[in-house]
């Protein structure tokens, strides 16, 4: 059931018994910048561990325990070229604790976005510095995965150096620098006062109760500005390649194709069979013939990102058989191309994905992740997913197949 709270501010219930717990998601989404992912990703974490009323971490932890051990935490995310800033919260619903817990956790959300540690224009000092760390410490961390790092390097060279697409979500140790206590807070304000906000609830659940409860958080209305997820890039006209030399045992091979399907487009699901039959699935191409048959690599997957128009290939490989990976994958693309593939396996990836499909249902941040797109982009309701997937041809993987176009390679190698 959909809500209009107030103008750029929408609510939608999901109301089921399926789950034990209640599920809230509250979205704010604004278009990603090269410089806003850092600064709203450390502003999220000074929200989930600070506030007026609960100081301290220790002191918000206290009061989680009090609420029957509810969680409530929040963190960023992308859809194409809008940077999302996302709180979340678990807890039992009313039946089962036998008490209004709904409402003291609405209250306790209330406190943590509506009522930060700012004081004087500026978030508490120690806070914000220890903070501050902690968010390099845990971007740094990231980057010892050696595969993490090869996606990265991959991507600054898929993308145009003058893109936003090229800084992750969670943004980057250099922009922390020009970080402080008091130029994060108009950064708050911004996002608590412009940003498009989805408030999501699933679970065993009143939607009237739920929506006058909701309504007294002090949103106020905003103009958003359409927004537009979908990143369209042109072609380039050679392949941008990099090698770089690490101590590694496992090098890494990554390839960035340039392929406009989006989501729910009109190939979309054309595009999610053509990519388990690529290397999306263990039925794929890149699965039986780069690793089983040929046995050149440790790992060889595909991955389509809806929003971007991009698909990427991971390898694990001996860095000796690079050039014999990125011949034999280009073979496995032609094969796809000229309809190399047979009923069997076709049948066998549909079967794939519809499972996948099934089986996320038993995941309530699956639902309410649909649920945010479905509502944060105005689409219909996706039905009948399972007839969609089977109705995608042979002739349509082909078609799809052929609109796709290498434009980057990046190989993390341990031999110079």
């Amino acid at each position: 059931m959909h809500f209009n709270l107030a103008r750029g501010v929408d609510l939608d219930v999901l109301p089921t018994k399926q789950f034990k717990m209640n599920h809230v998601l509250i979205n704010f989404t604004t278009p990603q910048t090269r410089t806003n992912a850092t600064a709203r990703n450390l502003l999220a974490n000074l929200l989930e561990t600070s506030t007026h009323r609960y100081p301290t971490q220790t002191a918000l932890a206290r009061q989680l325990a009090k609420l029957y051990g509810a969680y409530v935490g929040m963190g960023v995310g992308r859809v194409g070229q809008l940077h999302t800033v996302r709180l979340r919260a678990t807890f039992v619903n009313d039946q089962i604790a036998d008490t209004n817990l709904f409402d003291q956790v609405v209250d306790l959300i209330n406190e943590i976005l509506f009522h930060p540690l700012i004081d004087q224009n500026e978030f508490d000092g120690p806070t914000f510095r220890i903070q501050a760390n902690n968010l390099k410490s845990s971007i740094m961390s990231l980057y010892d995965d050696k595969q993490f790092y090869a996606n990265r390097q991959l991507m600054k060279l898929y993308y145009p150096e003058d893109s936003a697409m090229r800084i992750p979500s969670f943004g980057q140790v250099s922009d922390l620098a020009g970080l402080t206590a008091q130029n994060l807070v108009p950064v708050y304000q911004q996002m608590i006062e412009n940003d498009k906000v989805n408030i999501l609830v699933l679970g065993d659940v009143d939607p009237e109760k739920i929506r006058a409860t909701f309504a007294q958080l002090p949103f106020d209305g905003r103009s958003v500005a359409p927004l537009v997820p979908y990143y369209r890039q042109s072609l380039y006209q050679d392949v941008q390649r990099a090698t770089e030399h690490q101590s590694v045992v496992q090098a890494k091979l990554n390839l960035g194709y340039r392929l406009p399907v989006y989501y729910h487009d009109r190939n979309y699901y054309a595009g999610l069979v053509f990519n388990g039959l690529f290397g999306g699935t263990p039925y794929s191409k890149l699965f039986t013939n780069v690793r089983e048959k040929a046995s050149l690599a440790y790992y060889a997957t595909s991955r389509l990102l809806p929003f971007s128009g991009f698909l990427g290939i991971q390898t694990g490989i001996r860095a000796q058989d690079a050039a014999k990976v990125e011949e034999l994958i280009g073979q496995q693309l032609a094969d796809l191309v000229a309809g190399k593939f047979s009923f069997q396996e076709l049948s066998e990836v549909q079967d794939s994905l519809i499972n996948q499909y099934r089986a996320s249902h038993d995941y309530a941040n699956n639902i309410l992740g649909r649920q945010l797109l479905t509502t944060l982009l105005d689409l219909p309701e996706d039905r009948d997913v399972a007839a969609k997937i089977n109705a995608v041809t042979a002739a349509d993987v082909q078609r799809v197949a052929a609109e796709l176009k290498l434009q980057a390679t990046y190989l993390l190698s341990g031999e110079k």
